[in-house]
Order: C-alpha cells, then sequence, then structure tokens
C-alpha cells in the first residue's frame, strides 16, 4: 500500500524519533546508566570468547582466546608479577605483618634479580612497641635502590599521610596509590591517573592546584628539586620509572591525563610450585601470585625465580579479607594491587584503550534512530532481518575496534537504534493489524479470499491511490429488468436478485475478479487489481462463460418464480484508470475511462445481435484458442467513429454443448459468405445454423441482414455495424 497512507503515523513517528535523538544524545554525554550499558557491554564481549568455547568440542576447558577473543583478550606481561601476601603469609607471619620480614622480603627479591620493587602496604605509623623493625625495612629499602614506597592523601580534608622517618629518603621514589580517583559508580576503576588529578579551583575544566612533593613537605627525595613541583606519581608510574630508568618529569610530559585500562585476561596458576604438589591448589588471577612466605622461606620453583629476575613485581595483600579489592571485566573481586600492574603492563606494551572519536560516536546516535523509520516502509520480516544484521555489523564493528584497542559506546550507540525500532515495530505491528482489518472489512466482499489473504498477508501488493493500468472490465446485466419489476412484489424481485447476483457474484470472486458495484440488476467487476493479474483477460472471459452456464442452472433450479431471465455481458480490455474515488467523505475502489466505458456498451450491444456475451478484439484476440466462440461482426458504439470487432465465447475449447458445436458449423460458413457479399449463400448456412440452435440470436440476426441485402446490397459499406444507441 503506498506509504501516504499512513501519513498521520508517519507524523507521529518522527516526532517520537527526532524527540528520542535528541534526547538520547545528550543523556548519552551526562547521564551514568547510558555509561552503564557501554560498560556492561564491554564486560559481556570481553568474556563472550570464554563462555562461547564451553561449546568448543575439540579442546577441553575454557579460553578467553577463543575465536575472536585472540584479537581483544591479552596475557599478562610475564614479568609483572605481584609479591602475595597470602593467607599462607598471613599464616606464617601474622596481620599486620612487622616491618622487619617486608624488610627481609626486599632483600630476597634483590637476590633474585628483580628490576624494579612496589610496595602496595602503608608504612604511615611508627612501629611503637620495637622501632628496630622500621629501621630494618629503611636500611633493607635503601640497600635495593629500585623500591617505590607510599603516602597518601585524605581527600576530605587534605591531610597528608607520609612515610615513616627515613623512608622517603631510602626509597627510590615516594607514590600514591590513590587509583579510587577514578572509580566508576559500579566500583570499576576503568581509569588510571599516571600522576595525581590536579583540583580546578577556578571552575573553569582547568586542573591548576596539584599535590606536589613540596606542598607536601616531603624534601629528602632522591630526584630532589626536579621532582618538587611534581604531582605525585601513582604506584604504577612510580615503579615503571624505576623499571625503565626514564625520570619522574619526562614521564610526567609524556603522561599527562586518565589512560583506560586494557585488563589482562584472567588465568589459573599453580599455587606454592615450588614445594606443593597438589594440582588443587590454583588462583585465578591476570599476574602470577608468588607468595612472600614462599620468597622469604627460599621455596621458590624455577618458573617463580625466572618470572621475578629482570622484571618488576609489586608487593601488596592478597589474601581474602586483608586486601583492597574491586571488580573487574574479568572477577567479581579483584585485588586492587593488580589495578597498578595492569597500568604498568599497559605502559610497557603501549596498548592502553581510547575511546572512539566523539564525532563518529554522536554521528550513531543521531543517524541510526531513523533506520527504522526508513525500514518501516518494509515487510515486518525485513525490518526484523535488517535490524538484527545492523546489531551484527554493529558487534563485529565493536569488535573490530577493541582489536585495535578503541572502545566504541556500543550500549549507547545500540540503544539508539534498538528502541526506535522497537517503537517503529510496535507501532508498524498495530498499524497492519487495523491495515488488515480495514482490507478485510473494505474487499472482503468484493474480492476473492484467495486475493484478501494475498493483500492481508502483504499489503505492499495493495495499490489504493489512483494509477493507469491495463485491466478488464466486465459488465453483467439482468435482460428484462423492467418487465420483471412490474410483473412481479418488491419483496419477490429483492430475492430474485439477490439469488442471482449472488450466484454471479461468487462466480466472479471465484476467477480472481474485484467486485466493483452493484447498480440495479448490474454487476460491474474488473480484473488487474488491485493485484498485478498477468491473465486478467482470460479470468474475466472464464467468469462471463461460467455466469451463463450458472444462468441456466438457476433458471431450472428457482422454480419459485415464474419469469426465467437472461444476462448479457460485456468484456474489454484496455487502460484504465483505478483507485479510491467519490468525496472526501465517501470513498469507493472503483475504475473508470473509455475502456470501461466500452465494456458497457458491449454489455448493451447484445441486444443488437441477441447474443448473450461480447467481448472486444482488445481482450479477446490473443485468447482464441482458449475457448469455443464465434465472430459477431464489427461494430461501431455510440459516441466512437473507430469500429471493434467483437466475438461470442461459450465455453472452454472443446467444451460446448453438441447442439453448439452445430450450429457453429454453419454460422462460420455464413459469416465467411456474408463478408464476400455472398448473401444468397449465407442465408442458407445462418438457416442451418438457427436449425441447429433454435432461437440463436445471432443466426436470427444475420439471416434478416442476408434476406435484407439480398433485396438491395449495401452501397461503400466499411462492414462495420453502427449502433444508434447505448444499449
Amino acid at each position: 500500500m503506498k506509504e501516504n497512507a499512513h501519513k498521520p503515523g508517519n507524523k507521529k513517528i518522527y516526532f517520537f524519533v527526532g524527540i528520542f535523538s535528541v534526547v538520547w544524545l545528550f543523556s548519552s554525554l551526562i547521564m551514568e546508566f547510558t555509561r552503564r550499558l557501554d560498560y556492561n557491554w564491554d564486560h559481556f564481549i570481553v568474556n563472550l570468547p570464554e563462555t562461547l568455547s564451553f561449546f568448543d568440542l575439540a579442546n577441553e576447558g575454557v579460553s578467553p582466546t577463543f575465536l575472536f577473543g585472540k584479537y581483544i583478550n591479552k596475557p599478562a606481561d610475564p614479568k609483572v608479577t605481584i609479591t602475595a601476601i597470602d593467607e599462607l603469609s598471613l599464616e606464617r607471619y601474622g596481620w599486620p605483618i612487622k616491618r622487619r620480614y617486608y624488610g627481609e622480603l626486599v632483600d630476597k627479591l634483590e637476590k633474585l634479580g628483580v628490576k624494579s620493587i612496589g610496595v602496595d602496604v602503608m608504612m604511615f605509623e611508627p612501629d611503637r612497641d620495637n622501632p628496630e623493625n622500621d629501621r630494618k625495612y629503611v636500611e633493607a629499602v635503601a640497600r635495593a635502590g629500585n623500591v617505590v614506597n607510599l603516602m597518601s592523601r585524605n581527600t576530605d580534608n587534605g591531610d597528608i599521610n607520609r612515610p615513616i622517618q627515613g623512608l622517603s629518603k631510602a626509597s627510590a621514589i615516594i607514590a600514591q596509590p590513590h587509583v579510587e580517583q577514578t572509580m566508576d559508580s559500579d566500583g570499576q576503576i576503568r581509569r588510571y591517573m599516571p600522576f595525581y588529578m590536579g583540583e580546578d579551583t577556578n571552575f573553569d575544566n582547568t586542573p591548576d592546584k596539584f599535590w606536589t612533593y613540596a606542598s607536601s613537605g616531603i624534601k629528602d627525595l632522591k630526584c630532589g628539586k626536579a621532582c618538587a613541583q611534581l604531582s605525585i606519581p601513582s604506584l604504577g608510574m612510580a615503579t615503571y620509572a624505576v623499571y625503565s630508568g626514564k625520570s619522574l618529569p619526562e614521564l610526567a610530559m609524556e603522561y599527562d591525563g586518565p589512560k583506560i585500562l586494557n585488563y589482562r585476561y584472567v588465568k589459573n596458576w599453580k599455587l606454592h610450585p615450588g614445594w606443593d604438589k597438589s594440582e588443587k591448589n590454583i588462583k585465578a588471577s591476570s599476574y602470577r601470585h608468588i607468595s612472600a612466605a614462599d620468597i622469604l622461606d627460599g621455596r621458590l620453583s624455577k618458573d617463580e625465580k625466572e618470572a621475578l629476575k629482570g622484571g618488576m613485581t609489586f608487593i601488596g595483600a592478597t589474601a581474602l579479607g586483608a586486601f583492597d579489592h574491586v571488580p573487574s571485566p574479568f572477577l567479581s573481586l579483584f585485588p586492587g594491587v593488580e589495578v597498578h600492574a595492569t597500568f604498568v603492563d599497559n605502559l610497557m606494551k603501549k596498548d592502553f584503550r581510547e575511546e572512539l572519536n566523539l564525532g563518529y560516536s554522536l554521528v550513531l546516535v543521531l543517524l541510526l534512530p531513523w533506520l527504522p523509520v526508513f525500514l518501516r516502509r518494509y515487510s515486518l520480516g525485513l525490518m526484523i532481518s535488517v535490524s538484527f544484521g545492523v546489531i551484527f555489523l554493529l558487534t563485529g564493528l565493536d569488535v573490530f575496534l577493541l582489536a585495535r584497542n578503541v572502545l566504541m559506546p556500543f550500549g549507547s550507540i545500540a540503544a539508539a537504534f534498538i528502541i526506535p525500532f522497537a517503537y517503529v515495530t510496535v507501532d508498524k505491528g498495530l498499524s497492519e493489524g487495523r491495515e488488515k482489518k480495514w482490507i478485510k472489512n473494505t474487499f472482503g466482499q468484493y474480492l476473492s479470499p484467495k486475493v484478501v489473504d494475498i493483500i492481508t498477508k502483504d499489503p505492499s501488493k495493495l495499490s489504493l491511490g489512483g494509477e493507469k493500468r491495463d485491466m478488464t472490465a466486465f459488465f453483467l446485466d439482468l435482460a428484462g429488468f423492467t418487465t420483471m419489476s412490474e410483473k412481479m412484489t418488491p419483496e419477490e424481485l429483492t430475492s430474485m436478485l439477490n439469488e442471482y447476483l449472488s450466484a454471479f457474484t461468487e462466480i466472479i470472486l471465484k476467477q480472481d475478479g474485484t467486485v466493483d458495484k452493484y447498480i440495479g440488476d448490474c454487476i460491474v467487476a474488473f480484473w488487474n487489481a488491485p493485484l498485478d493479474q498477468k491473465e486478467h483477460k482470460k479470468l474475466a472471459l472464464l467468469a462471463a462463460v461460467d455466469c451463463q452456464v450458472e444462468m441456466a442452472r438457476l433458471n431450472e433450479a428457482l422454480t419459485q418464480y415464474t419469469i426465467k431471465p437472461a444476462a448479457r455481458v460485456g468484456v474489454n480490455s484496455g487502460p484504465m484508470v483505478v483507485g479510491n474515488m467519490g468525496s472526501k467523505t465517501r470513498l469507493s475502489y472503483t475504475v473508470m475511462g473509455d475502456s470501461v466505458n466500452l465494456a458497457s456498451r458491449l454489455e448493451g450491444a447484445n441486444k443488437f445481435f441477441h447474443s448473450k456475451i461480447m467481448t472486444s478484439e482488445a481482450t479477446f484476440g490473443e485468447l482464441k484458442d482458449f475457448f469455443d466462440y464465434r465472430y459477431l461482426g464489427s461494430i461501431r458504439v455510440v459516441g466512437k467513429a473507430i469500429p471493434v470487432k467483437v466475438y461470442e465465447p461459450f465455453a472452454r475449447k472443446g467444451e460446448a454443448a453438441p447442439e453448439i458445436k452445430a450450429m457453429l458449423v454453419h454460422y462460420e460458413a455464413g459469416i465467411g459468405k456474408f463478408y464476400k457479399a455472398d448473401y444468397a449463400g449465407s442465408l442458407k448456412d445462418f438457416q442451418a445454423a438457427l436449425a441447429a440452435r433454435p432461437n440463436d440470436g445471432p443466426s436470427q440476426f444475420y439471416i434478416e441482414e442476408a434476406e435484407k441485402y439480398i433485396k438491395e446490397p449495401p452501397k461503400d459499406w466499411d462492414q462495420s455495424f453502427n449502433l444508434t444507441s447505448k444499449g
């Protein structure tokens, strides 16, 4: 059906989508729930390969690198490790662990060849019970020369927690552990600040106040004055500075903004591999956890020693209940110390993730809501198929970008398409339901159930707007209606008309015709609209001959009526205008044009030849092999100068009654002679035809014409009969 049939609905949809696209655009920029959509999708997509690997029958176990996982999920750098204050360490050394043991741990790590040590343990309050513990730790840190220790800042009141006496001077660098600066509302740490974030005291979106070593009152740093005005580095950045040999000022110039972490996938590590042979003791983590107790006891495996040598390690608590933990994309309980390790790993690999260019995201958020509006003109099945294709393409694009460490706000972008799609789909479903109901109500009584079913399933096949197309028009009229109306009561006349017209209507619908209207005792029908019908001419003629058969049956069966009517049918094909026509308040789906008028004239012209069916050359010219028929002649109807050849079909080829077949033999011989001006010879043939089929109207007509022309042959006759009335 033409789209303009939905203009009111379109306006409503345009309004909704227009408002939605603008609102969603701003929501995707500032609203937390849209970020949650993006976050949840990111977690889903990075974990999907491992989920799908359950179905990988060729391999045992699960793998985060299954299928596309190998492009988006990366393993941890083996040279980045966690020196874990684990359950065994707490069991051996208690909690909190005395600082002398940390000193011994640093010494052991230095001897194992660790290049850089980041200590994610607070060393702020002195040991009042035994100050010797503090001294031993400070001395160990000084001997190693590659240890990073912490200071912290109270975010509520700005108070500084400084390291114990002598530790800032002994440490390679003093850092800060405040990863919570960039913590999202769901507790996830997705962004990492290499240096402490400055404050915007002027409210101009530019940090102008920084937490520096100078403002903290720490002066005995190894980097001296060069670092005094430097914003305090994070534990990860400071540990990397020691590892790489780069200066903090140099790194501050290179990394001055937050970095999006590219978390490494989780694998199962054997715990205490140096001495515990049980395969059940495993640890799920991104980085290798080496027990501090095993290091202190000297019970490390070859692989653990290899990982520590020349690498960097972070000393931090991993025992359940003894560490600060945050969720990660792969684990719900993720030791905070691994956040620093992840940053360092990304720094070394230079594979931090980046957000998709804002311009691209905004274009997608603005344009995608309009795609369902465009798809609305097509079928619901096509809409759904294309929409799934769009989501699939967006998913593929997301994976493609993620493999290149670019984060697309998939949730926001996909929702910009899915929400309007859901709205448009529901609206289309309701609209199509109303449309199908309207089609059935409007066309159910005029079209065959088969045709109604076709256009109900696919209303796009229905064209209701006025259009010009090649069609076939059909007029059937009951002869002698005026006489019948004078001899019958109104009730009898109505009952009889209903009987005959109902039967003829069923035949028309059976041949997939469209009943246009009823005009008294006349039925008007047409073919090749609203659906395309390749054989519309043949279908109309089959309806005509079947109606004549039904006429004979009804006259015999309806014994309650003393009057036995006859039916005249006119059929013509040609260009016609079809569509909804009428007034603004009352429309009718109908046809008009010269070709329609000619069909009406042909129905009336049956009176001239006393025939029952008359069809034009335009309809019958290509169908002569499908019917038993006869040529009636050439006529010039009222108002037309060009004559039309007309025919009378009787039945499908070879199915005419015996008397008709016998009549046609003589009739065709007579026609051949008549139009060769052998009127006397044709007279005998027409008389023989009338004898074979008594009361045959056209035979009687030509007998009369032949007798007239024998007496006075016509002069300058073009062999066409001029009709003087419309019938």
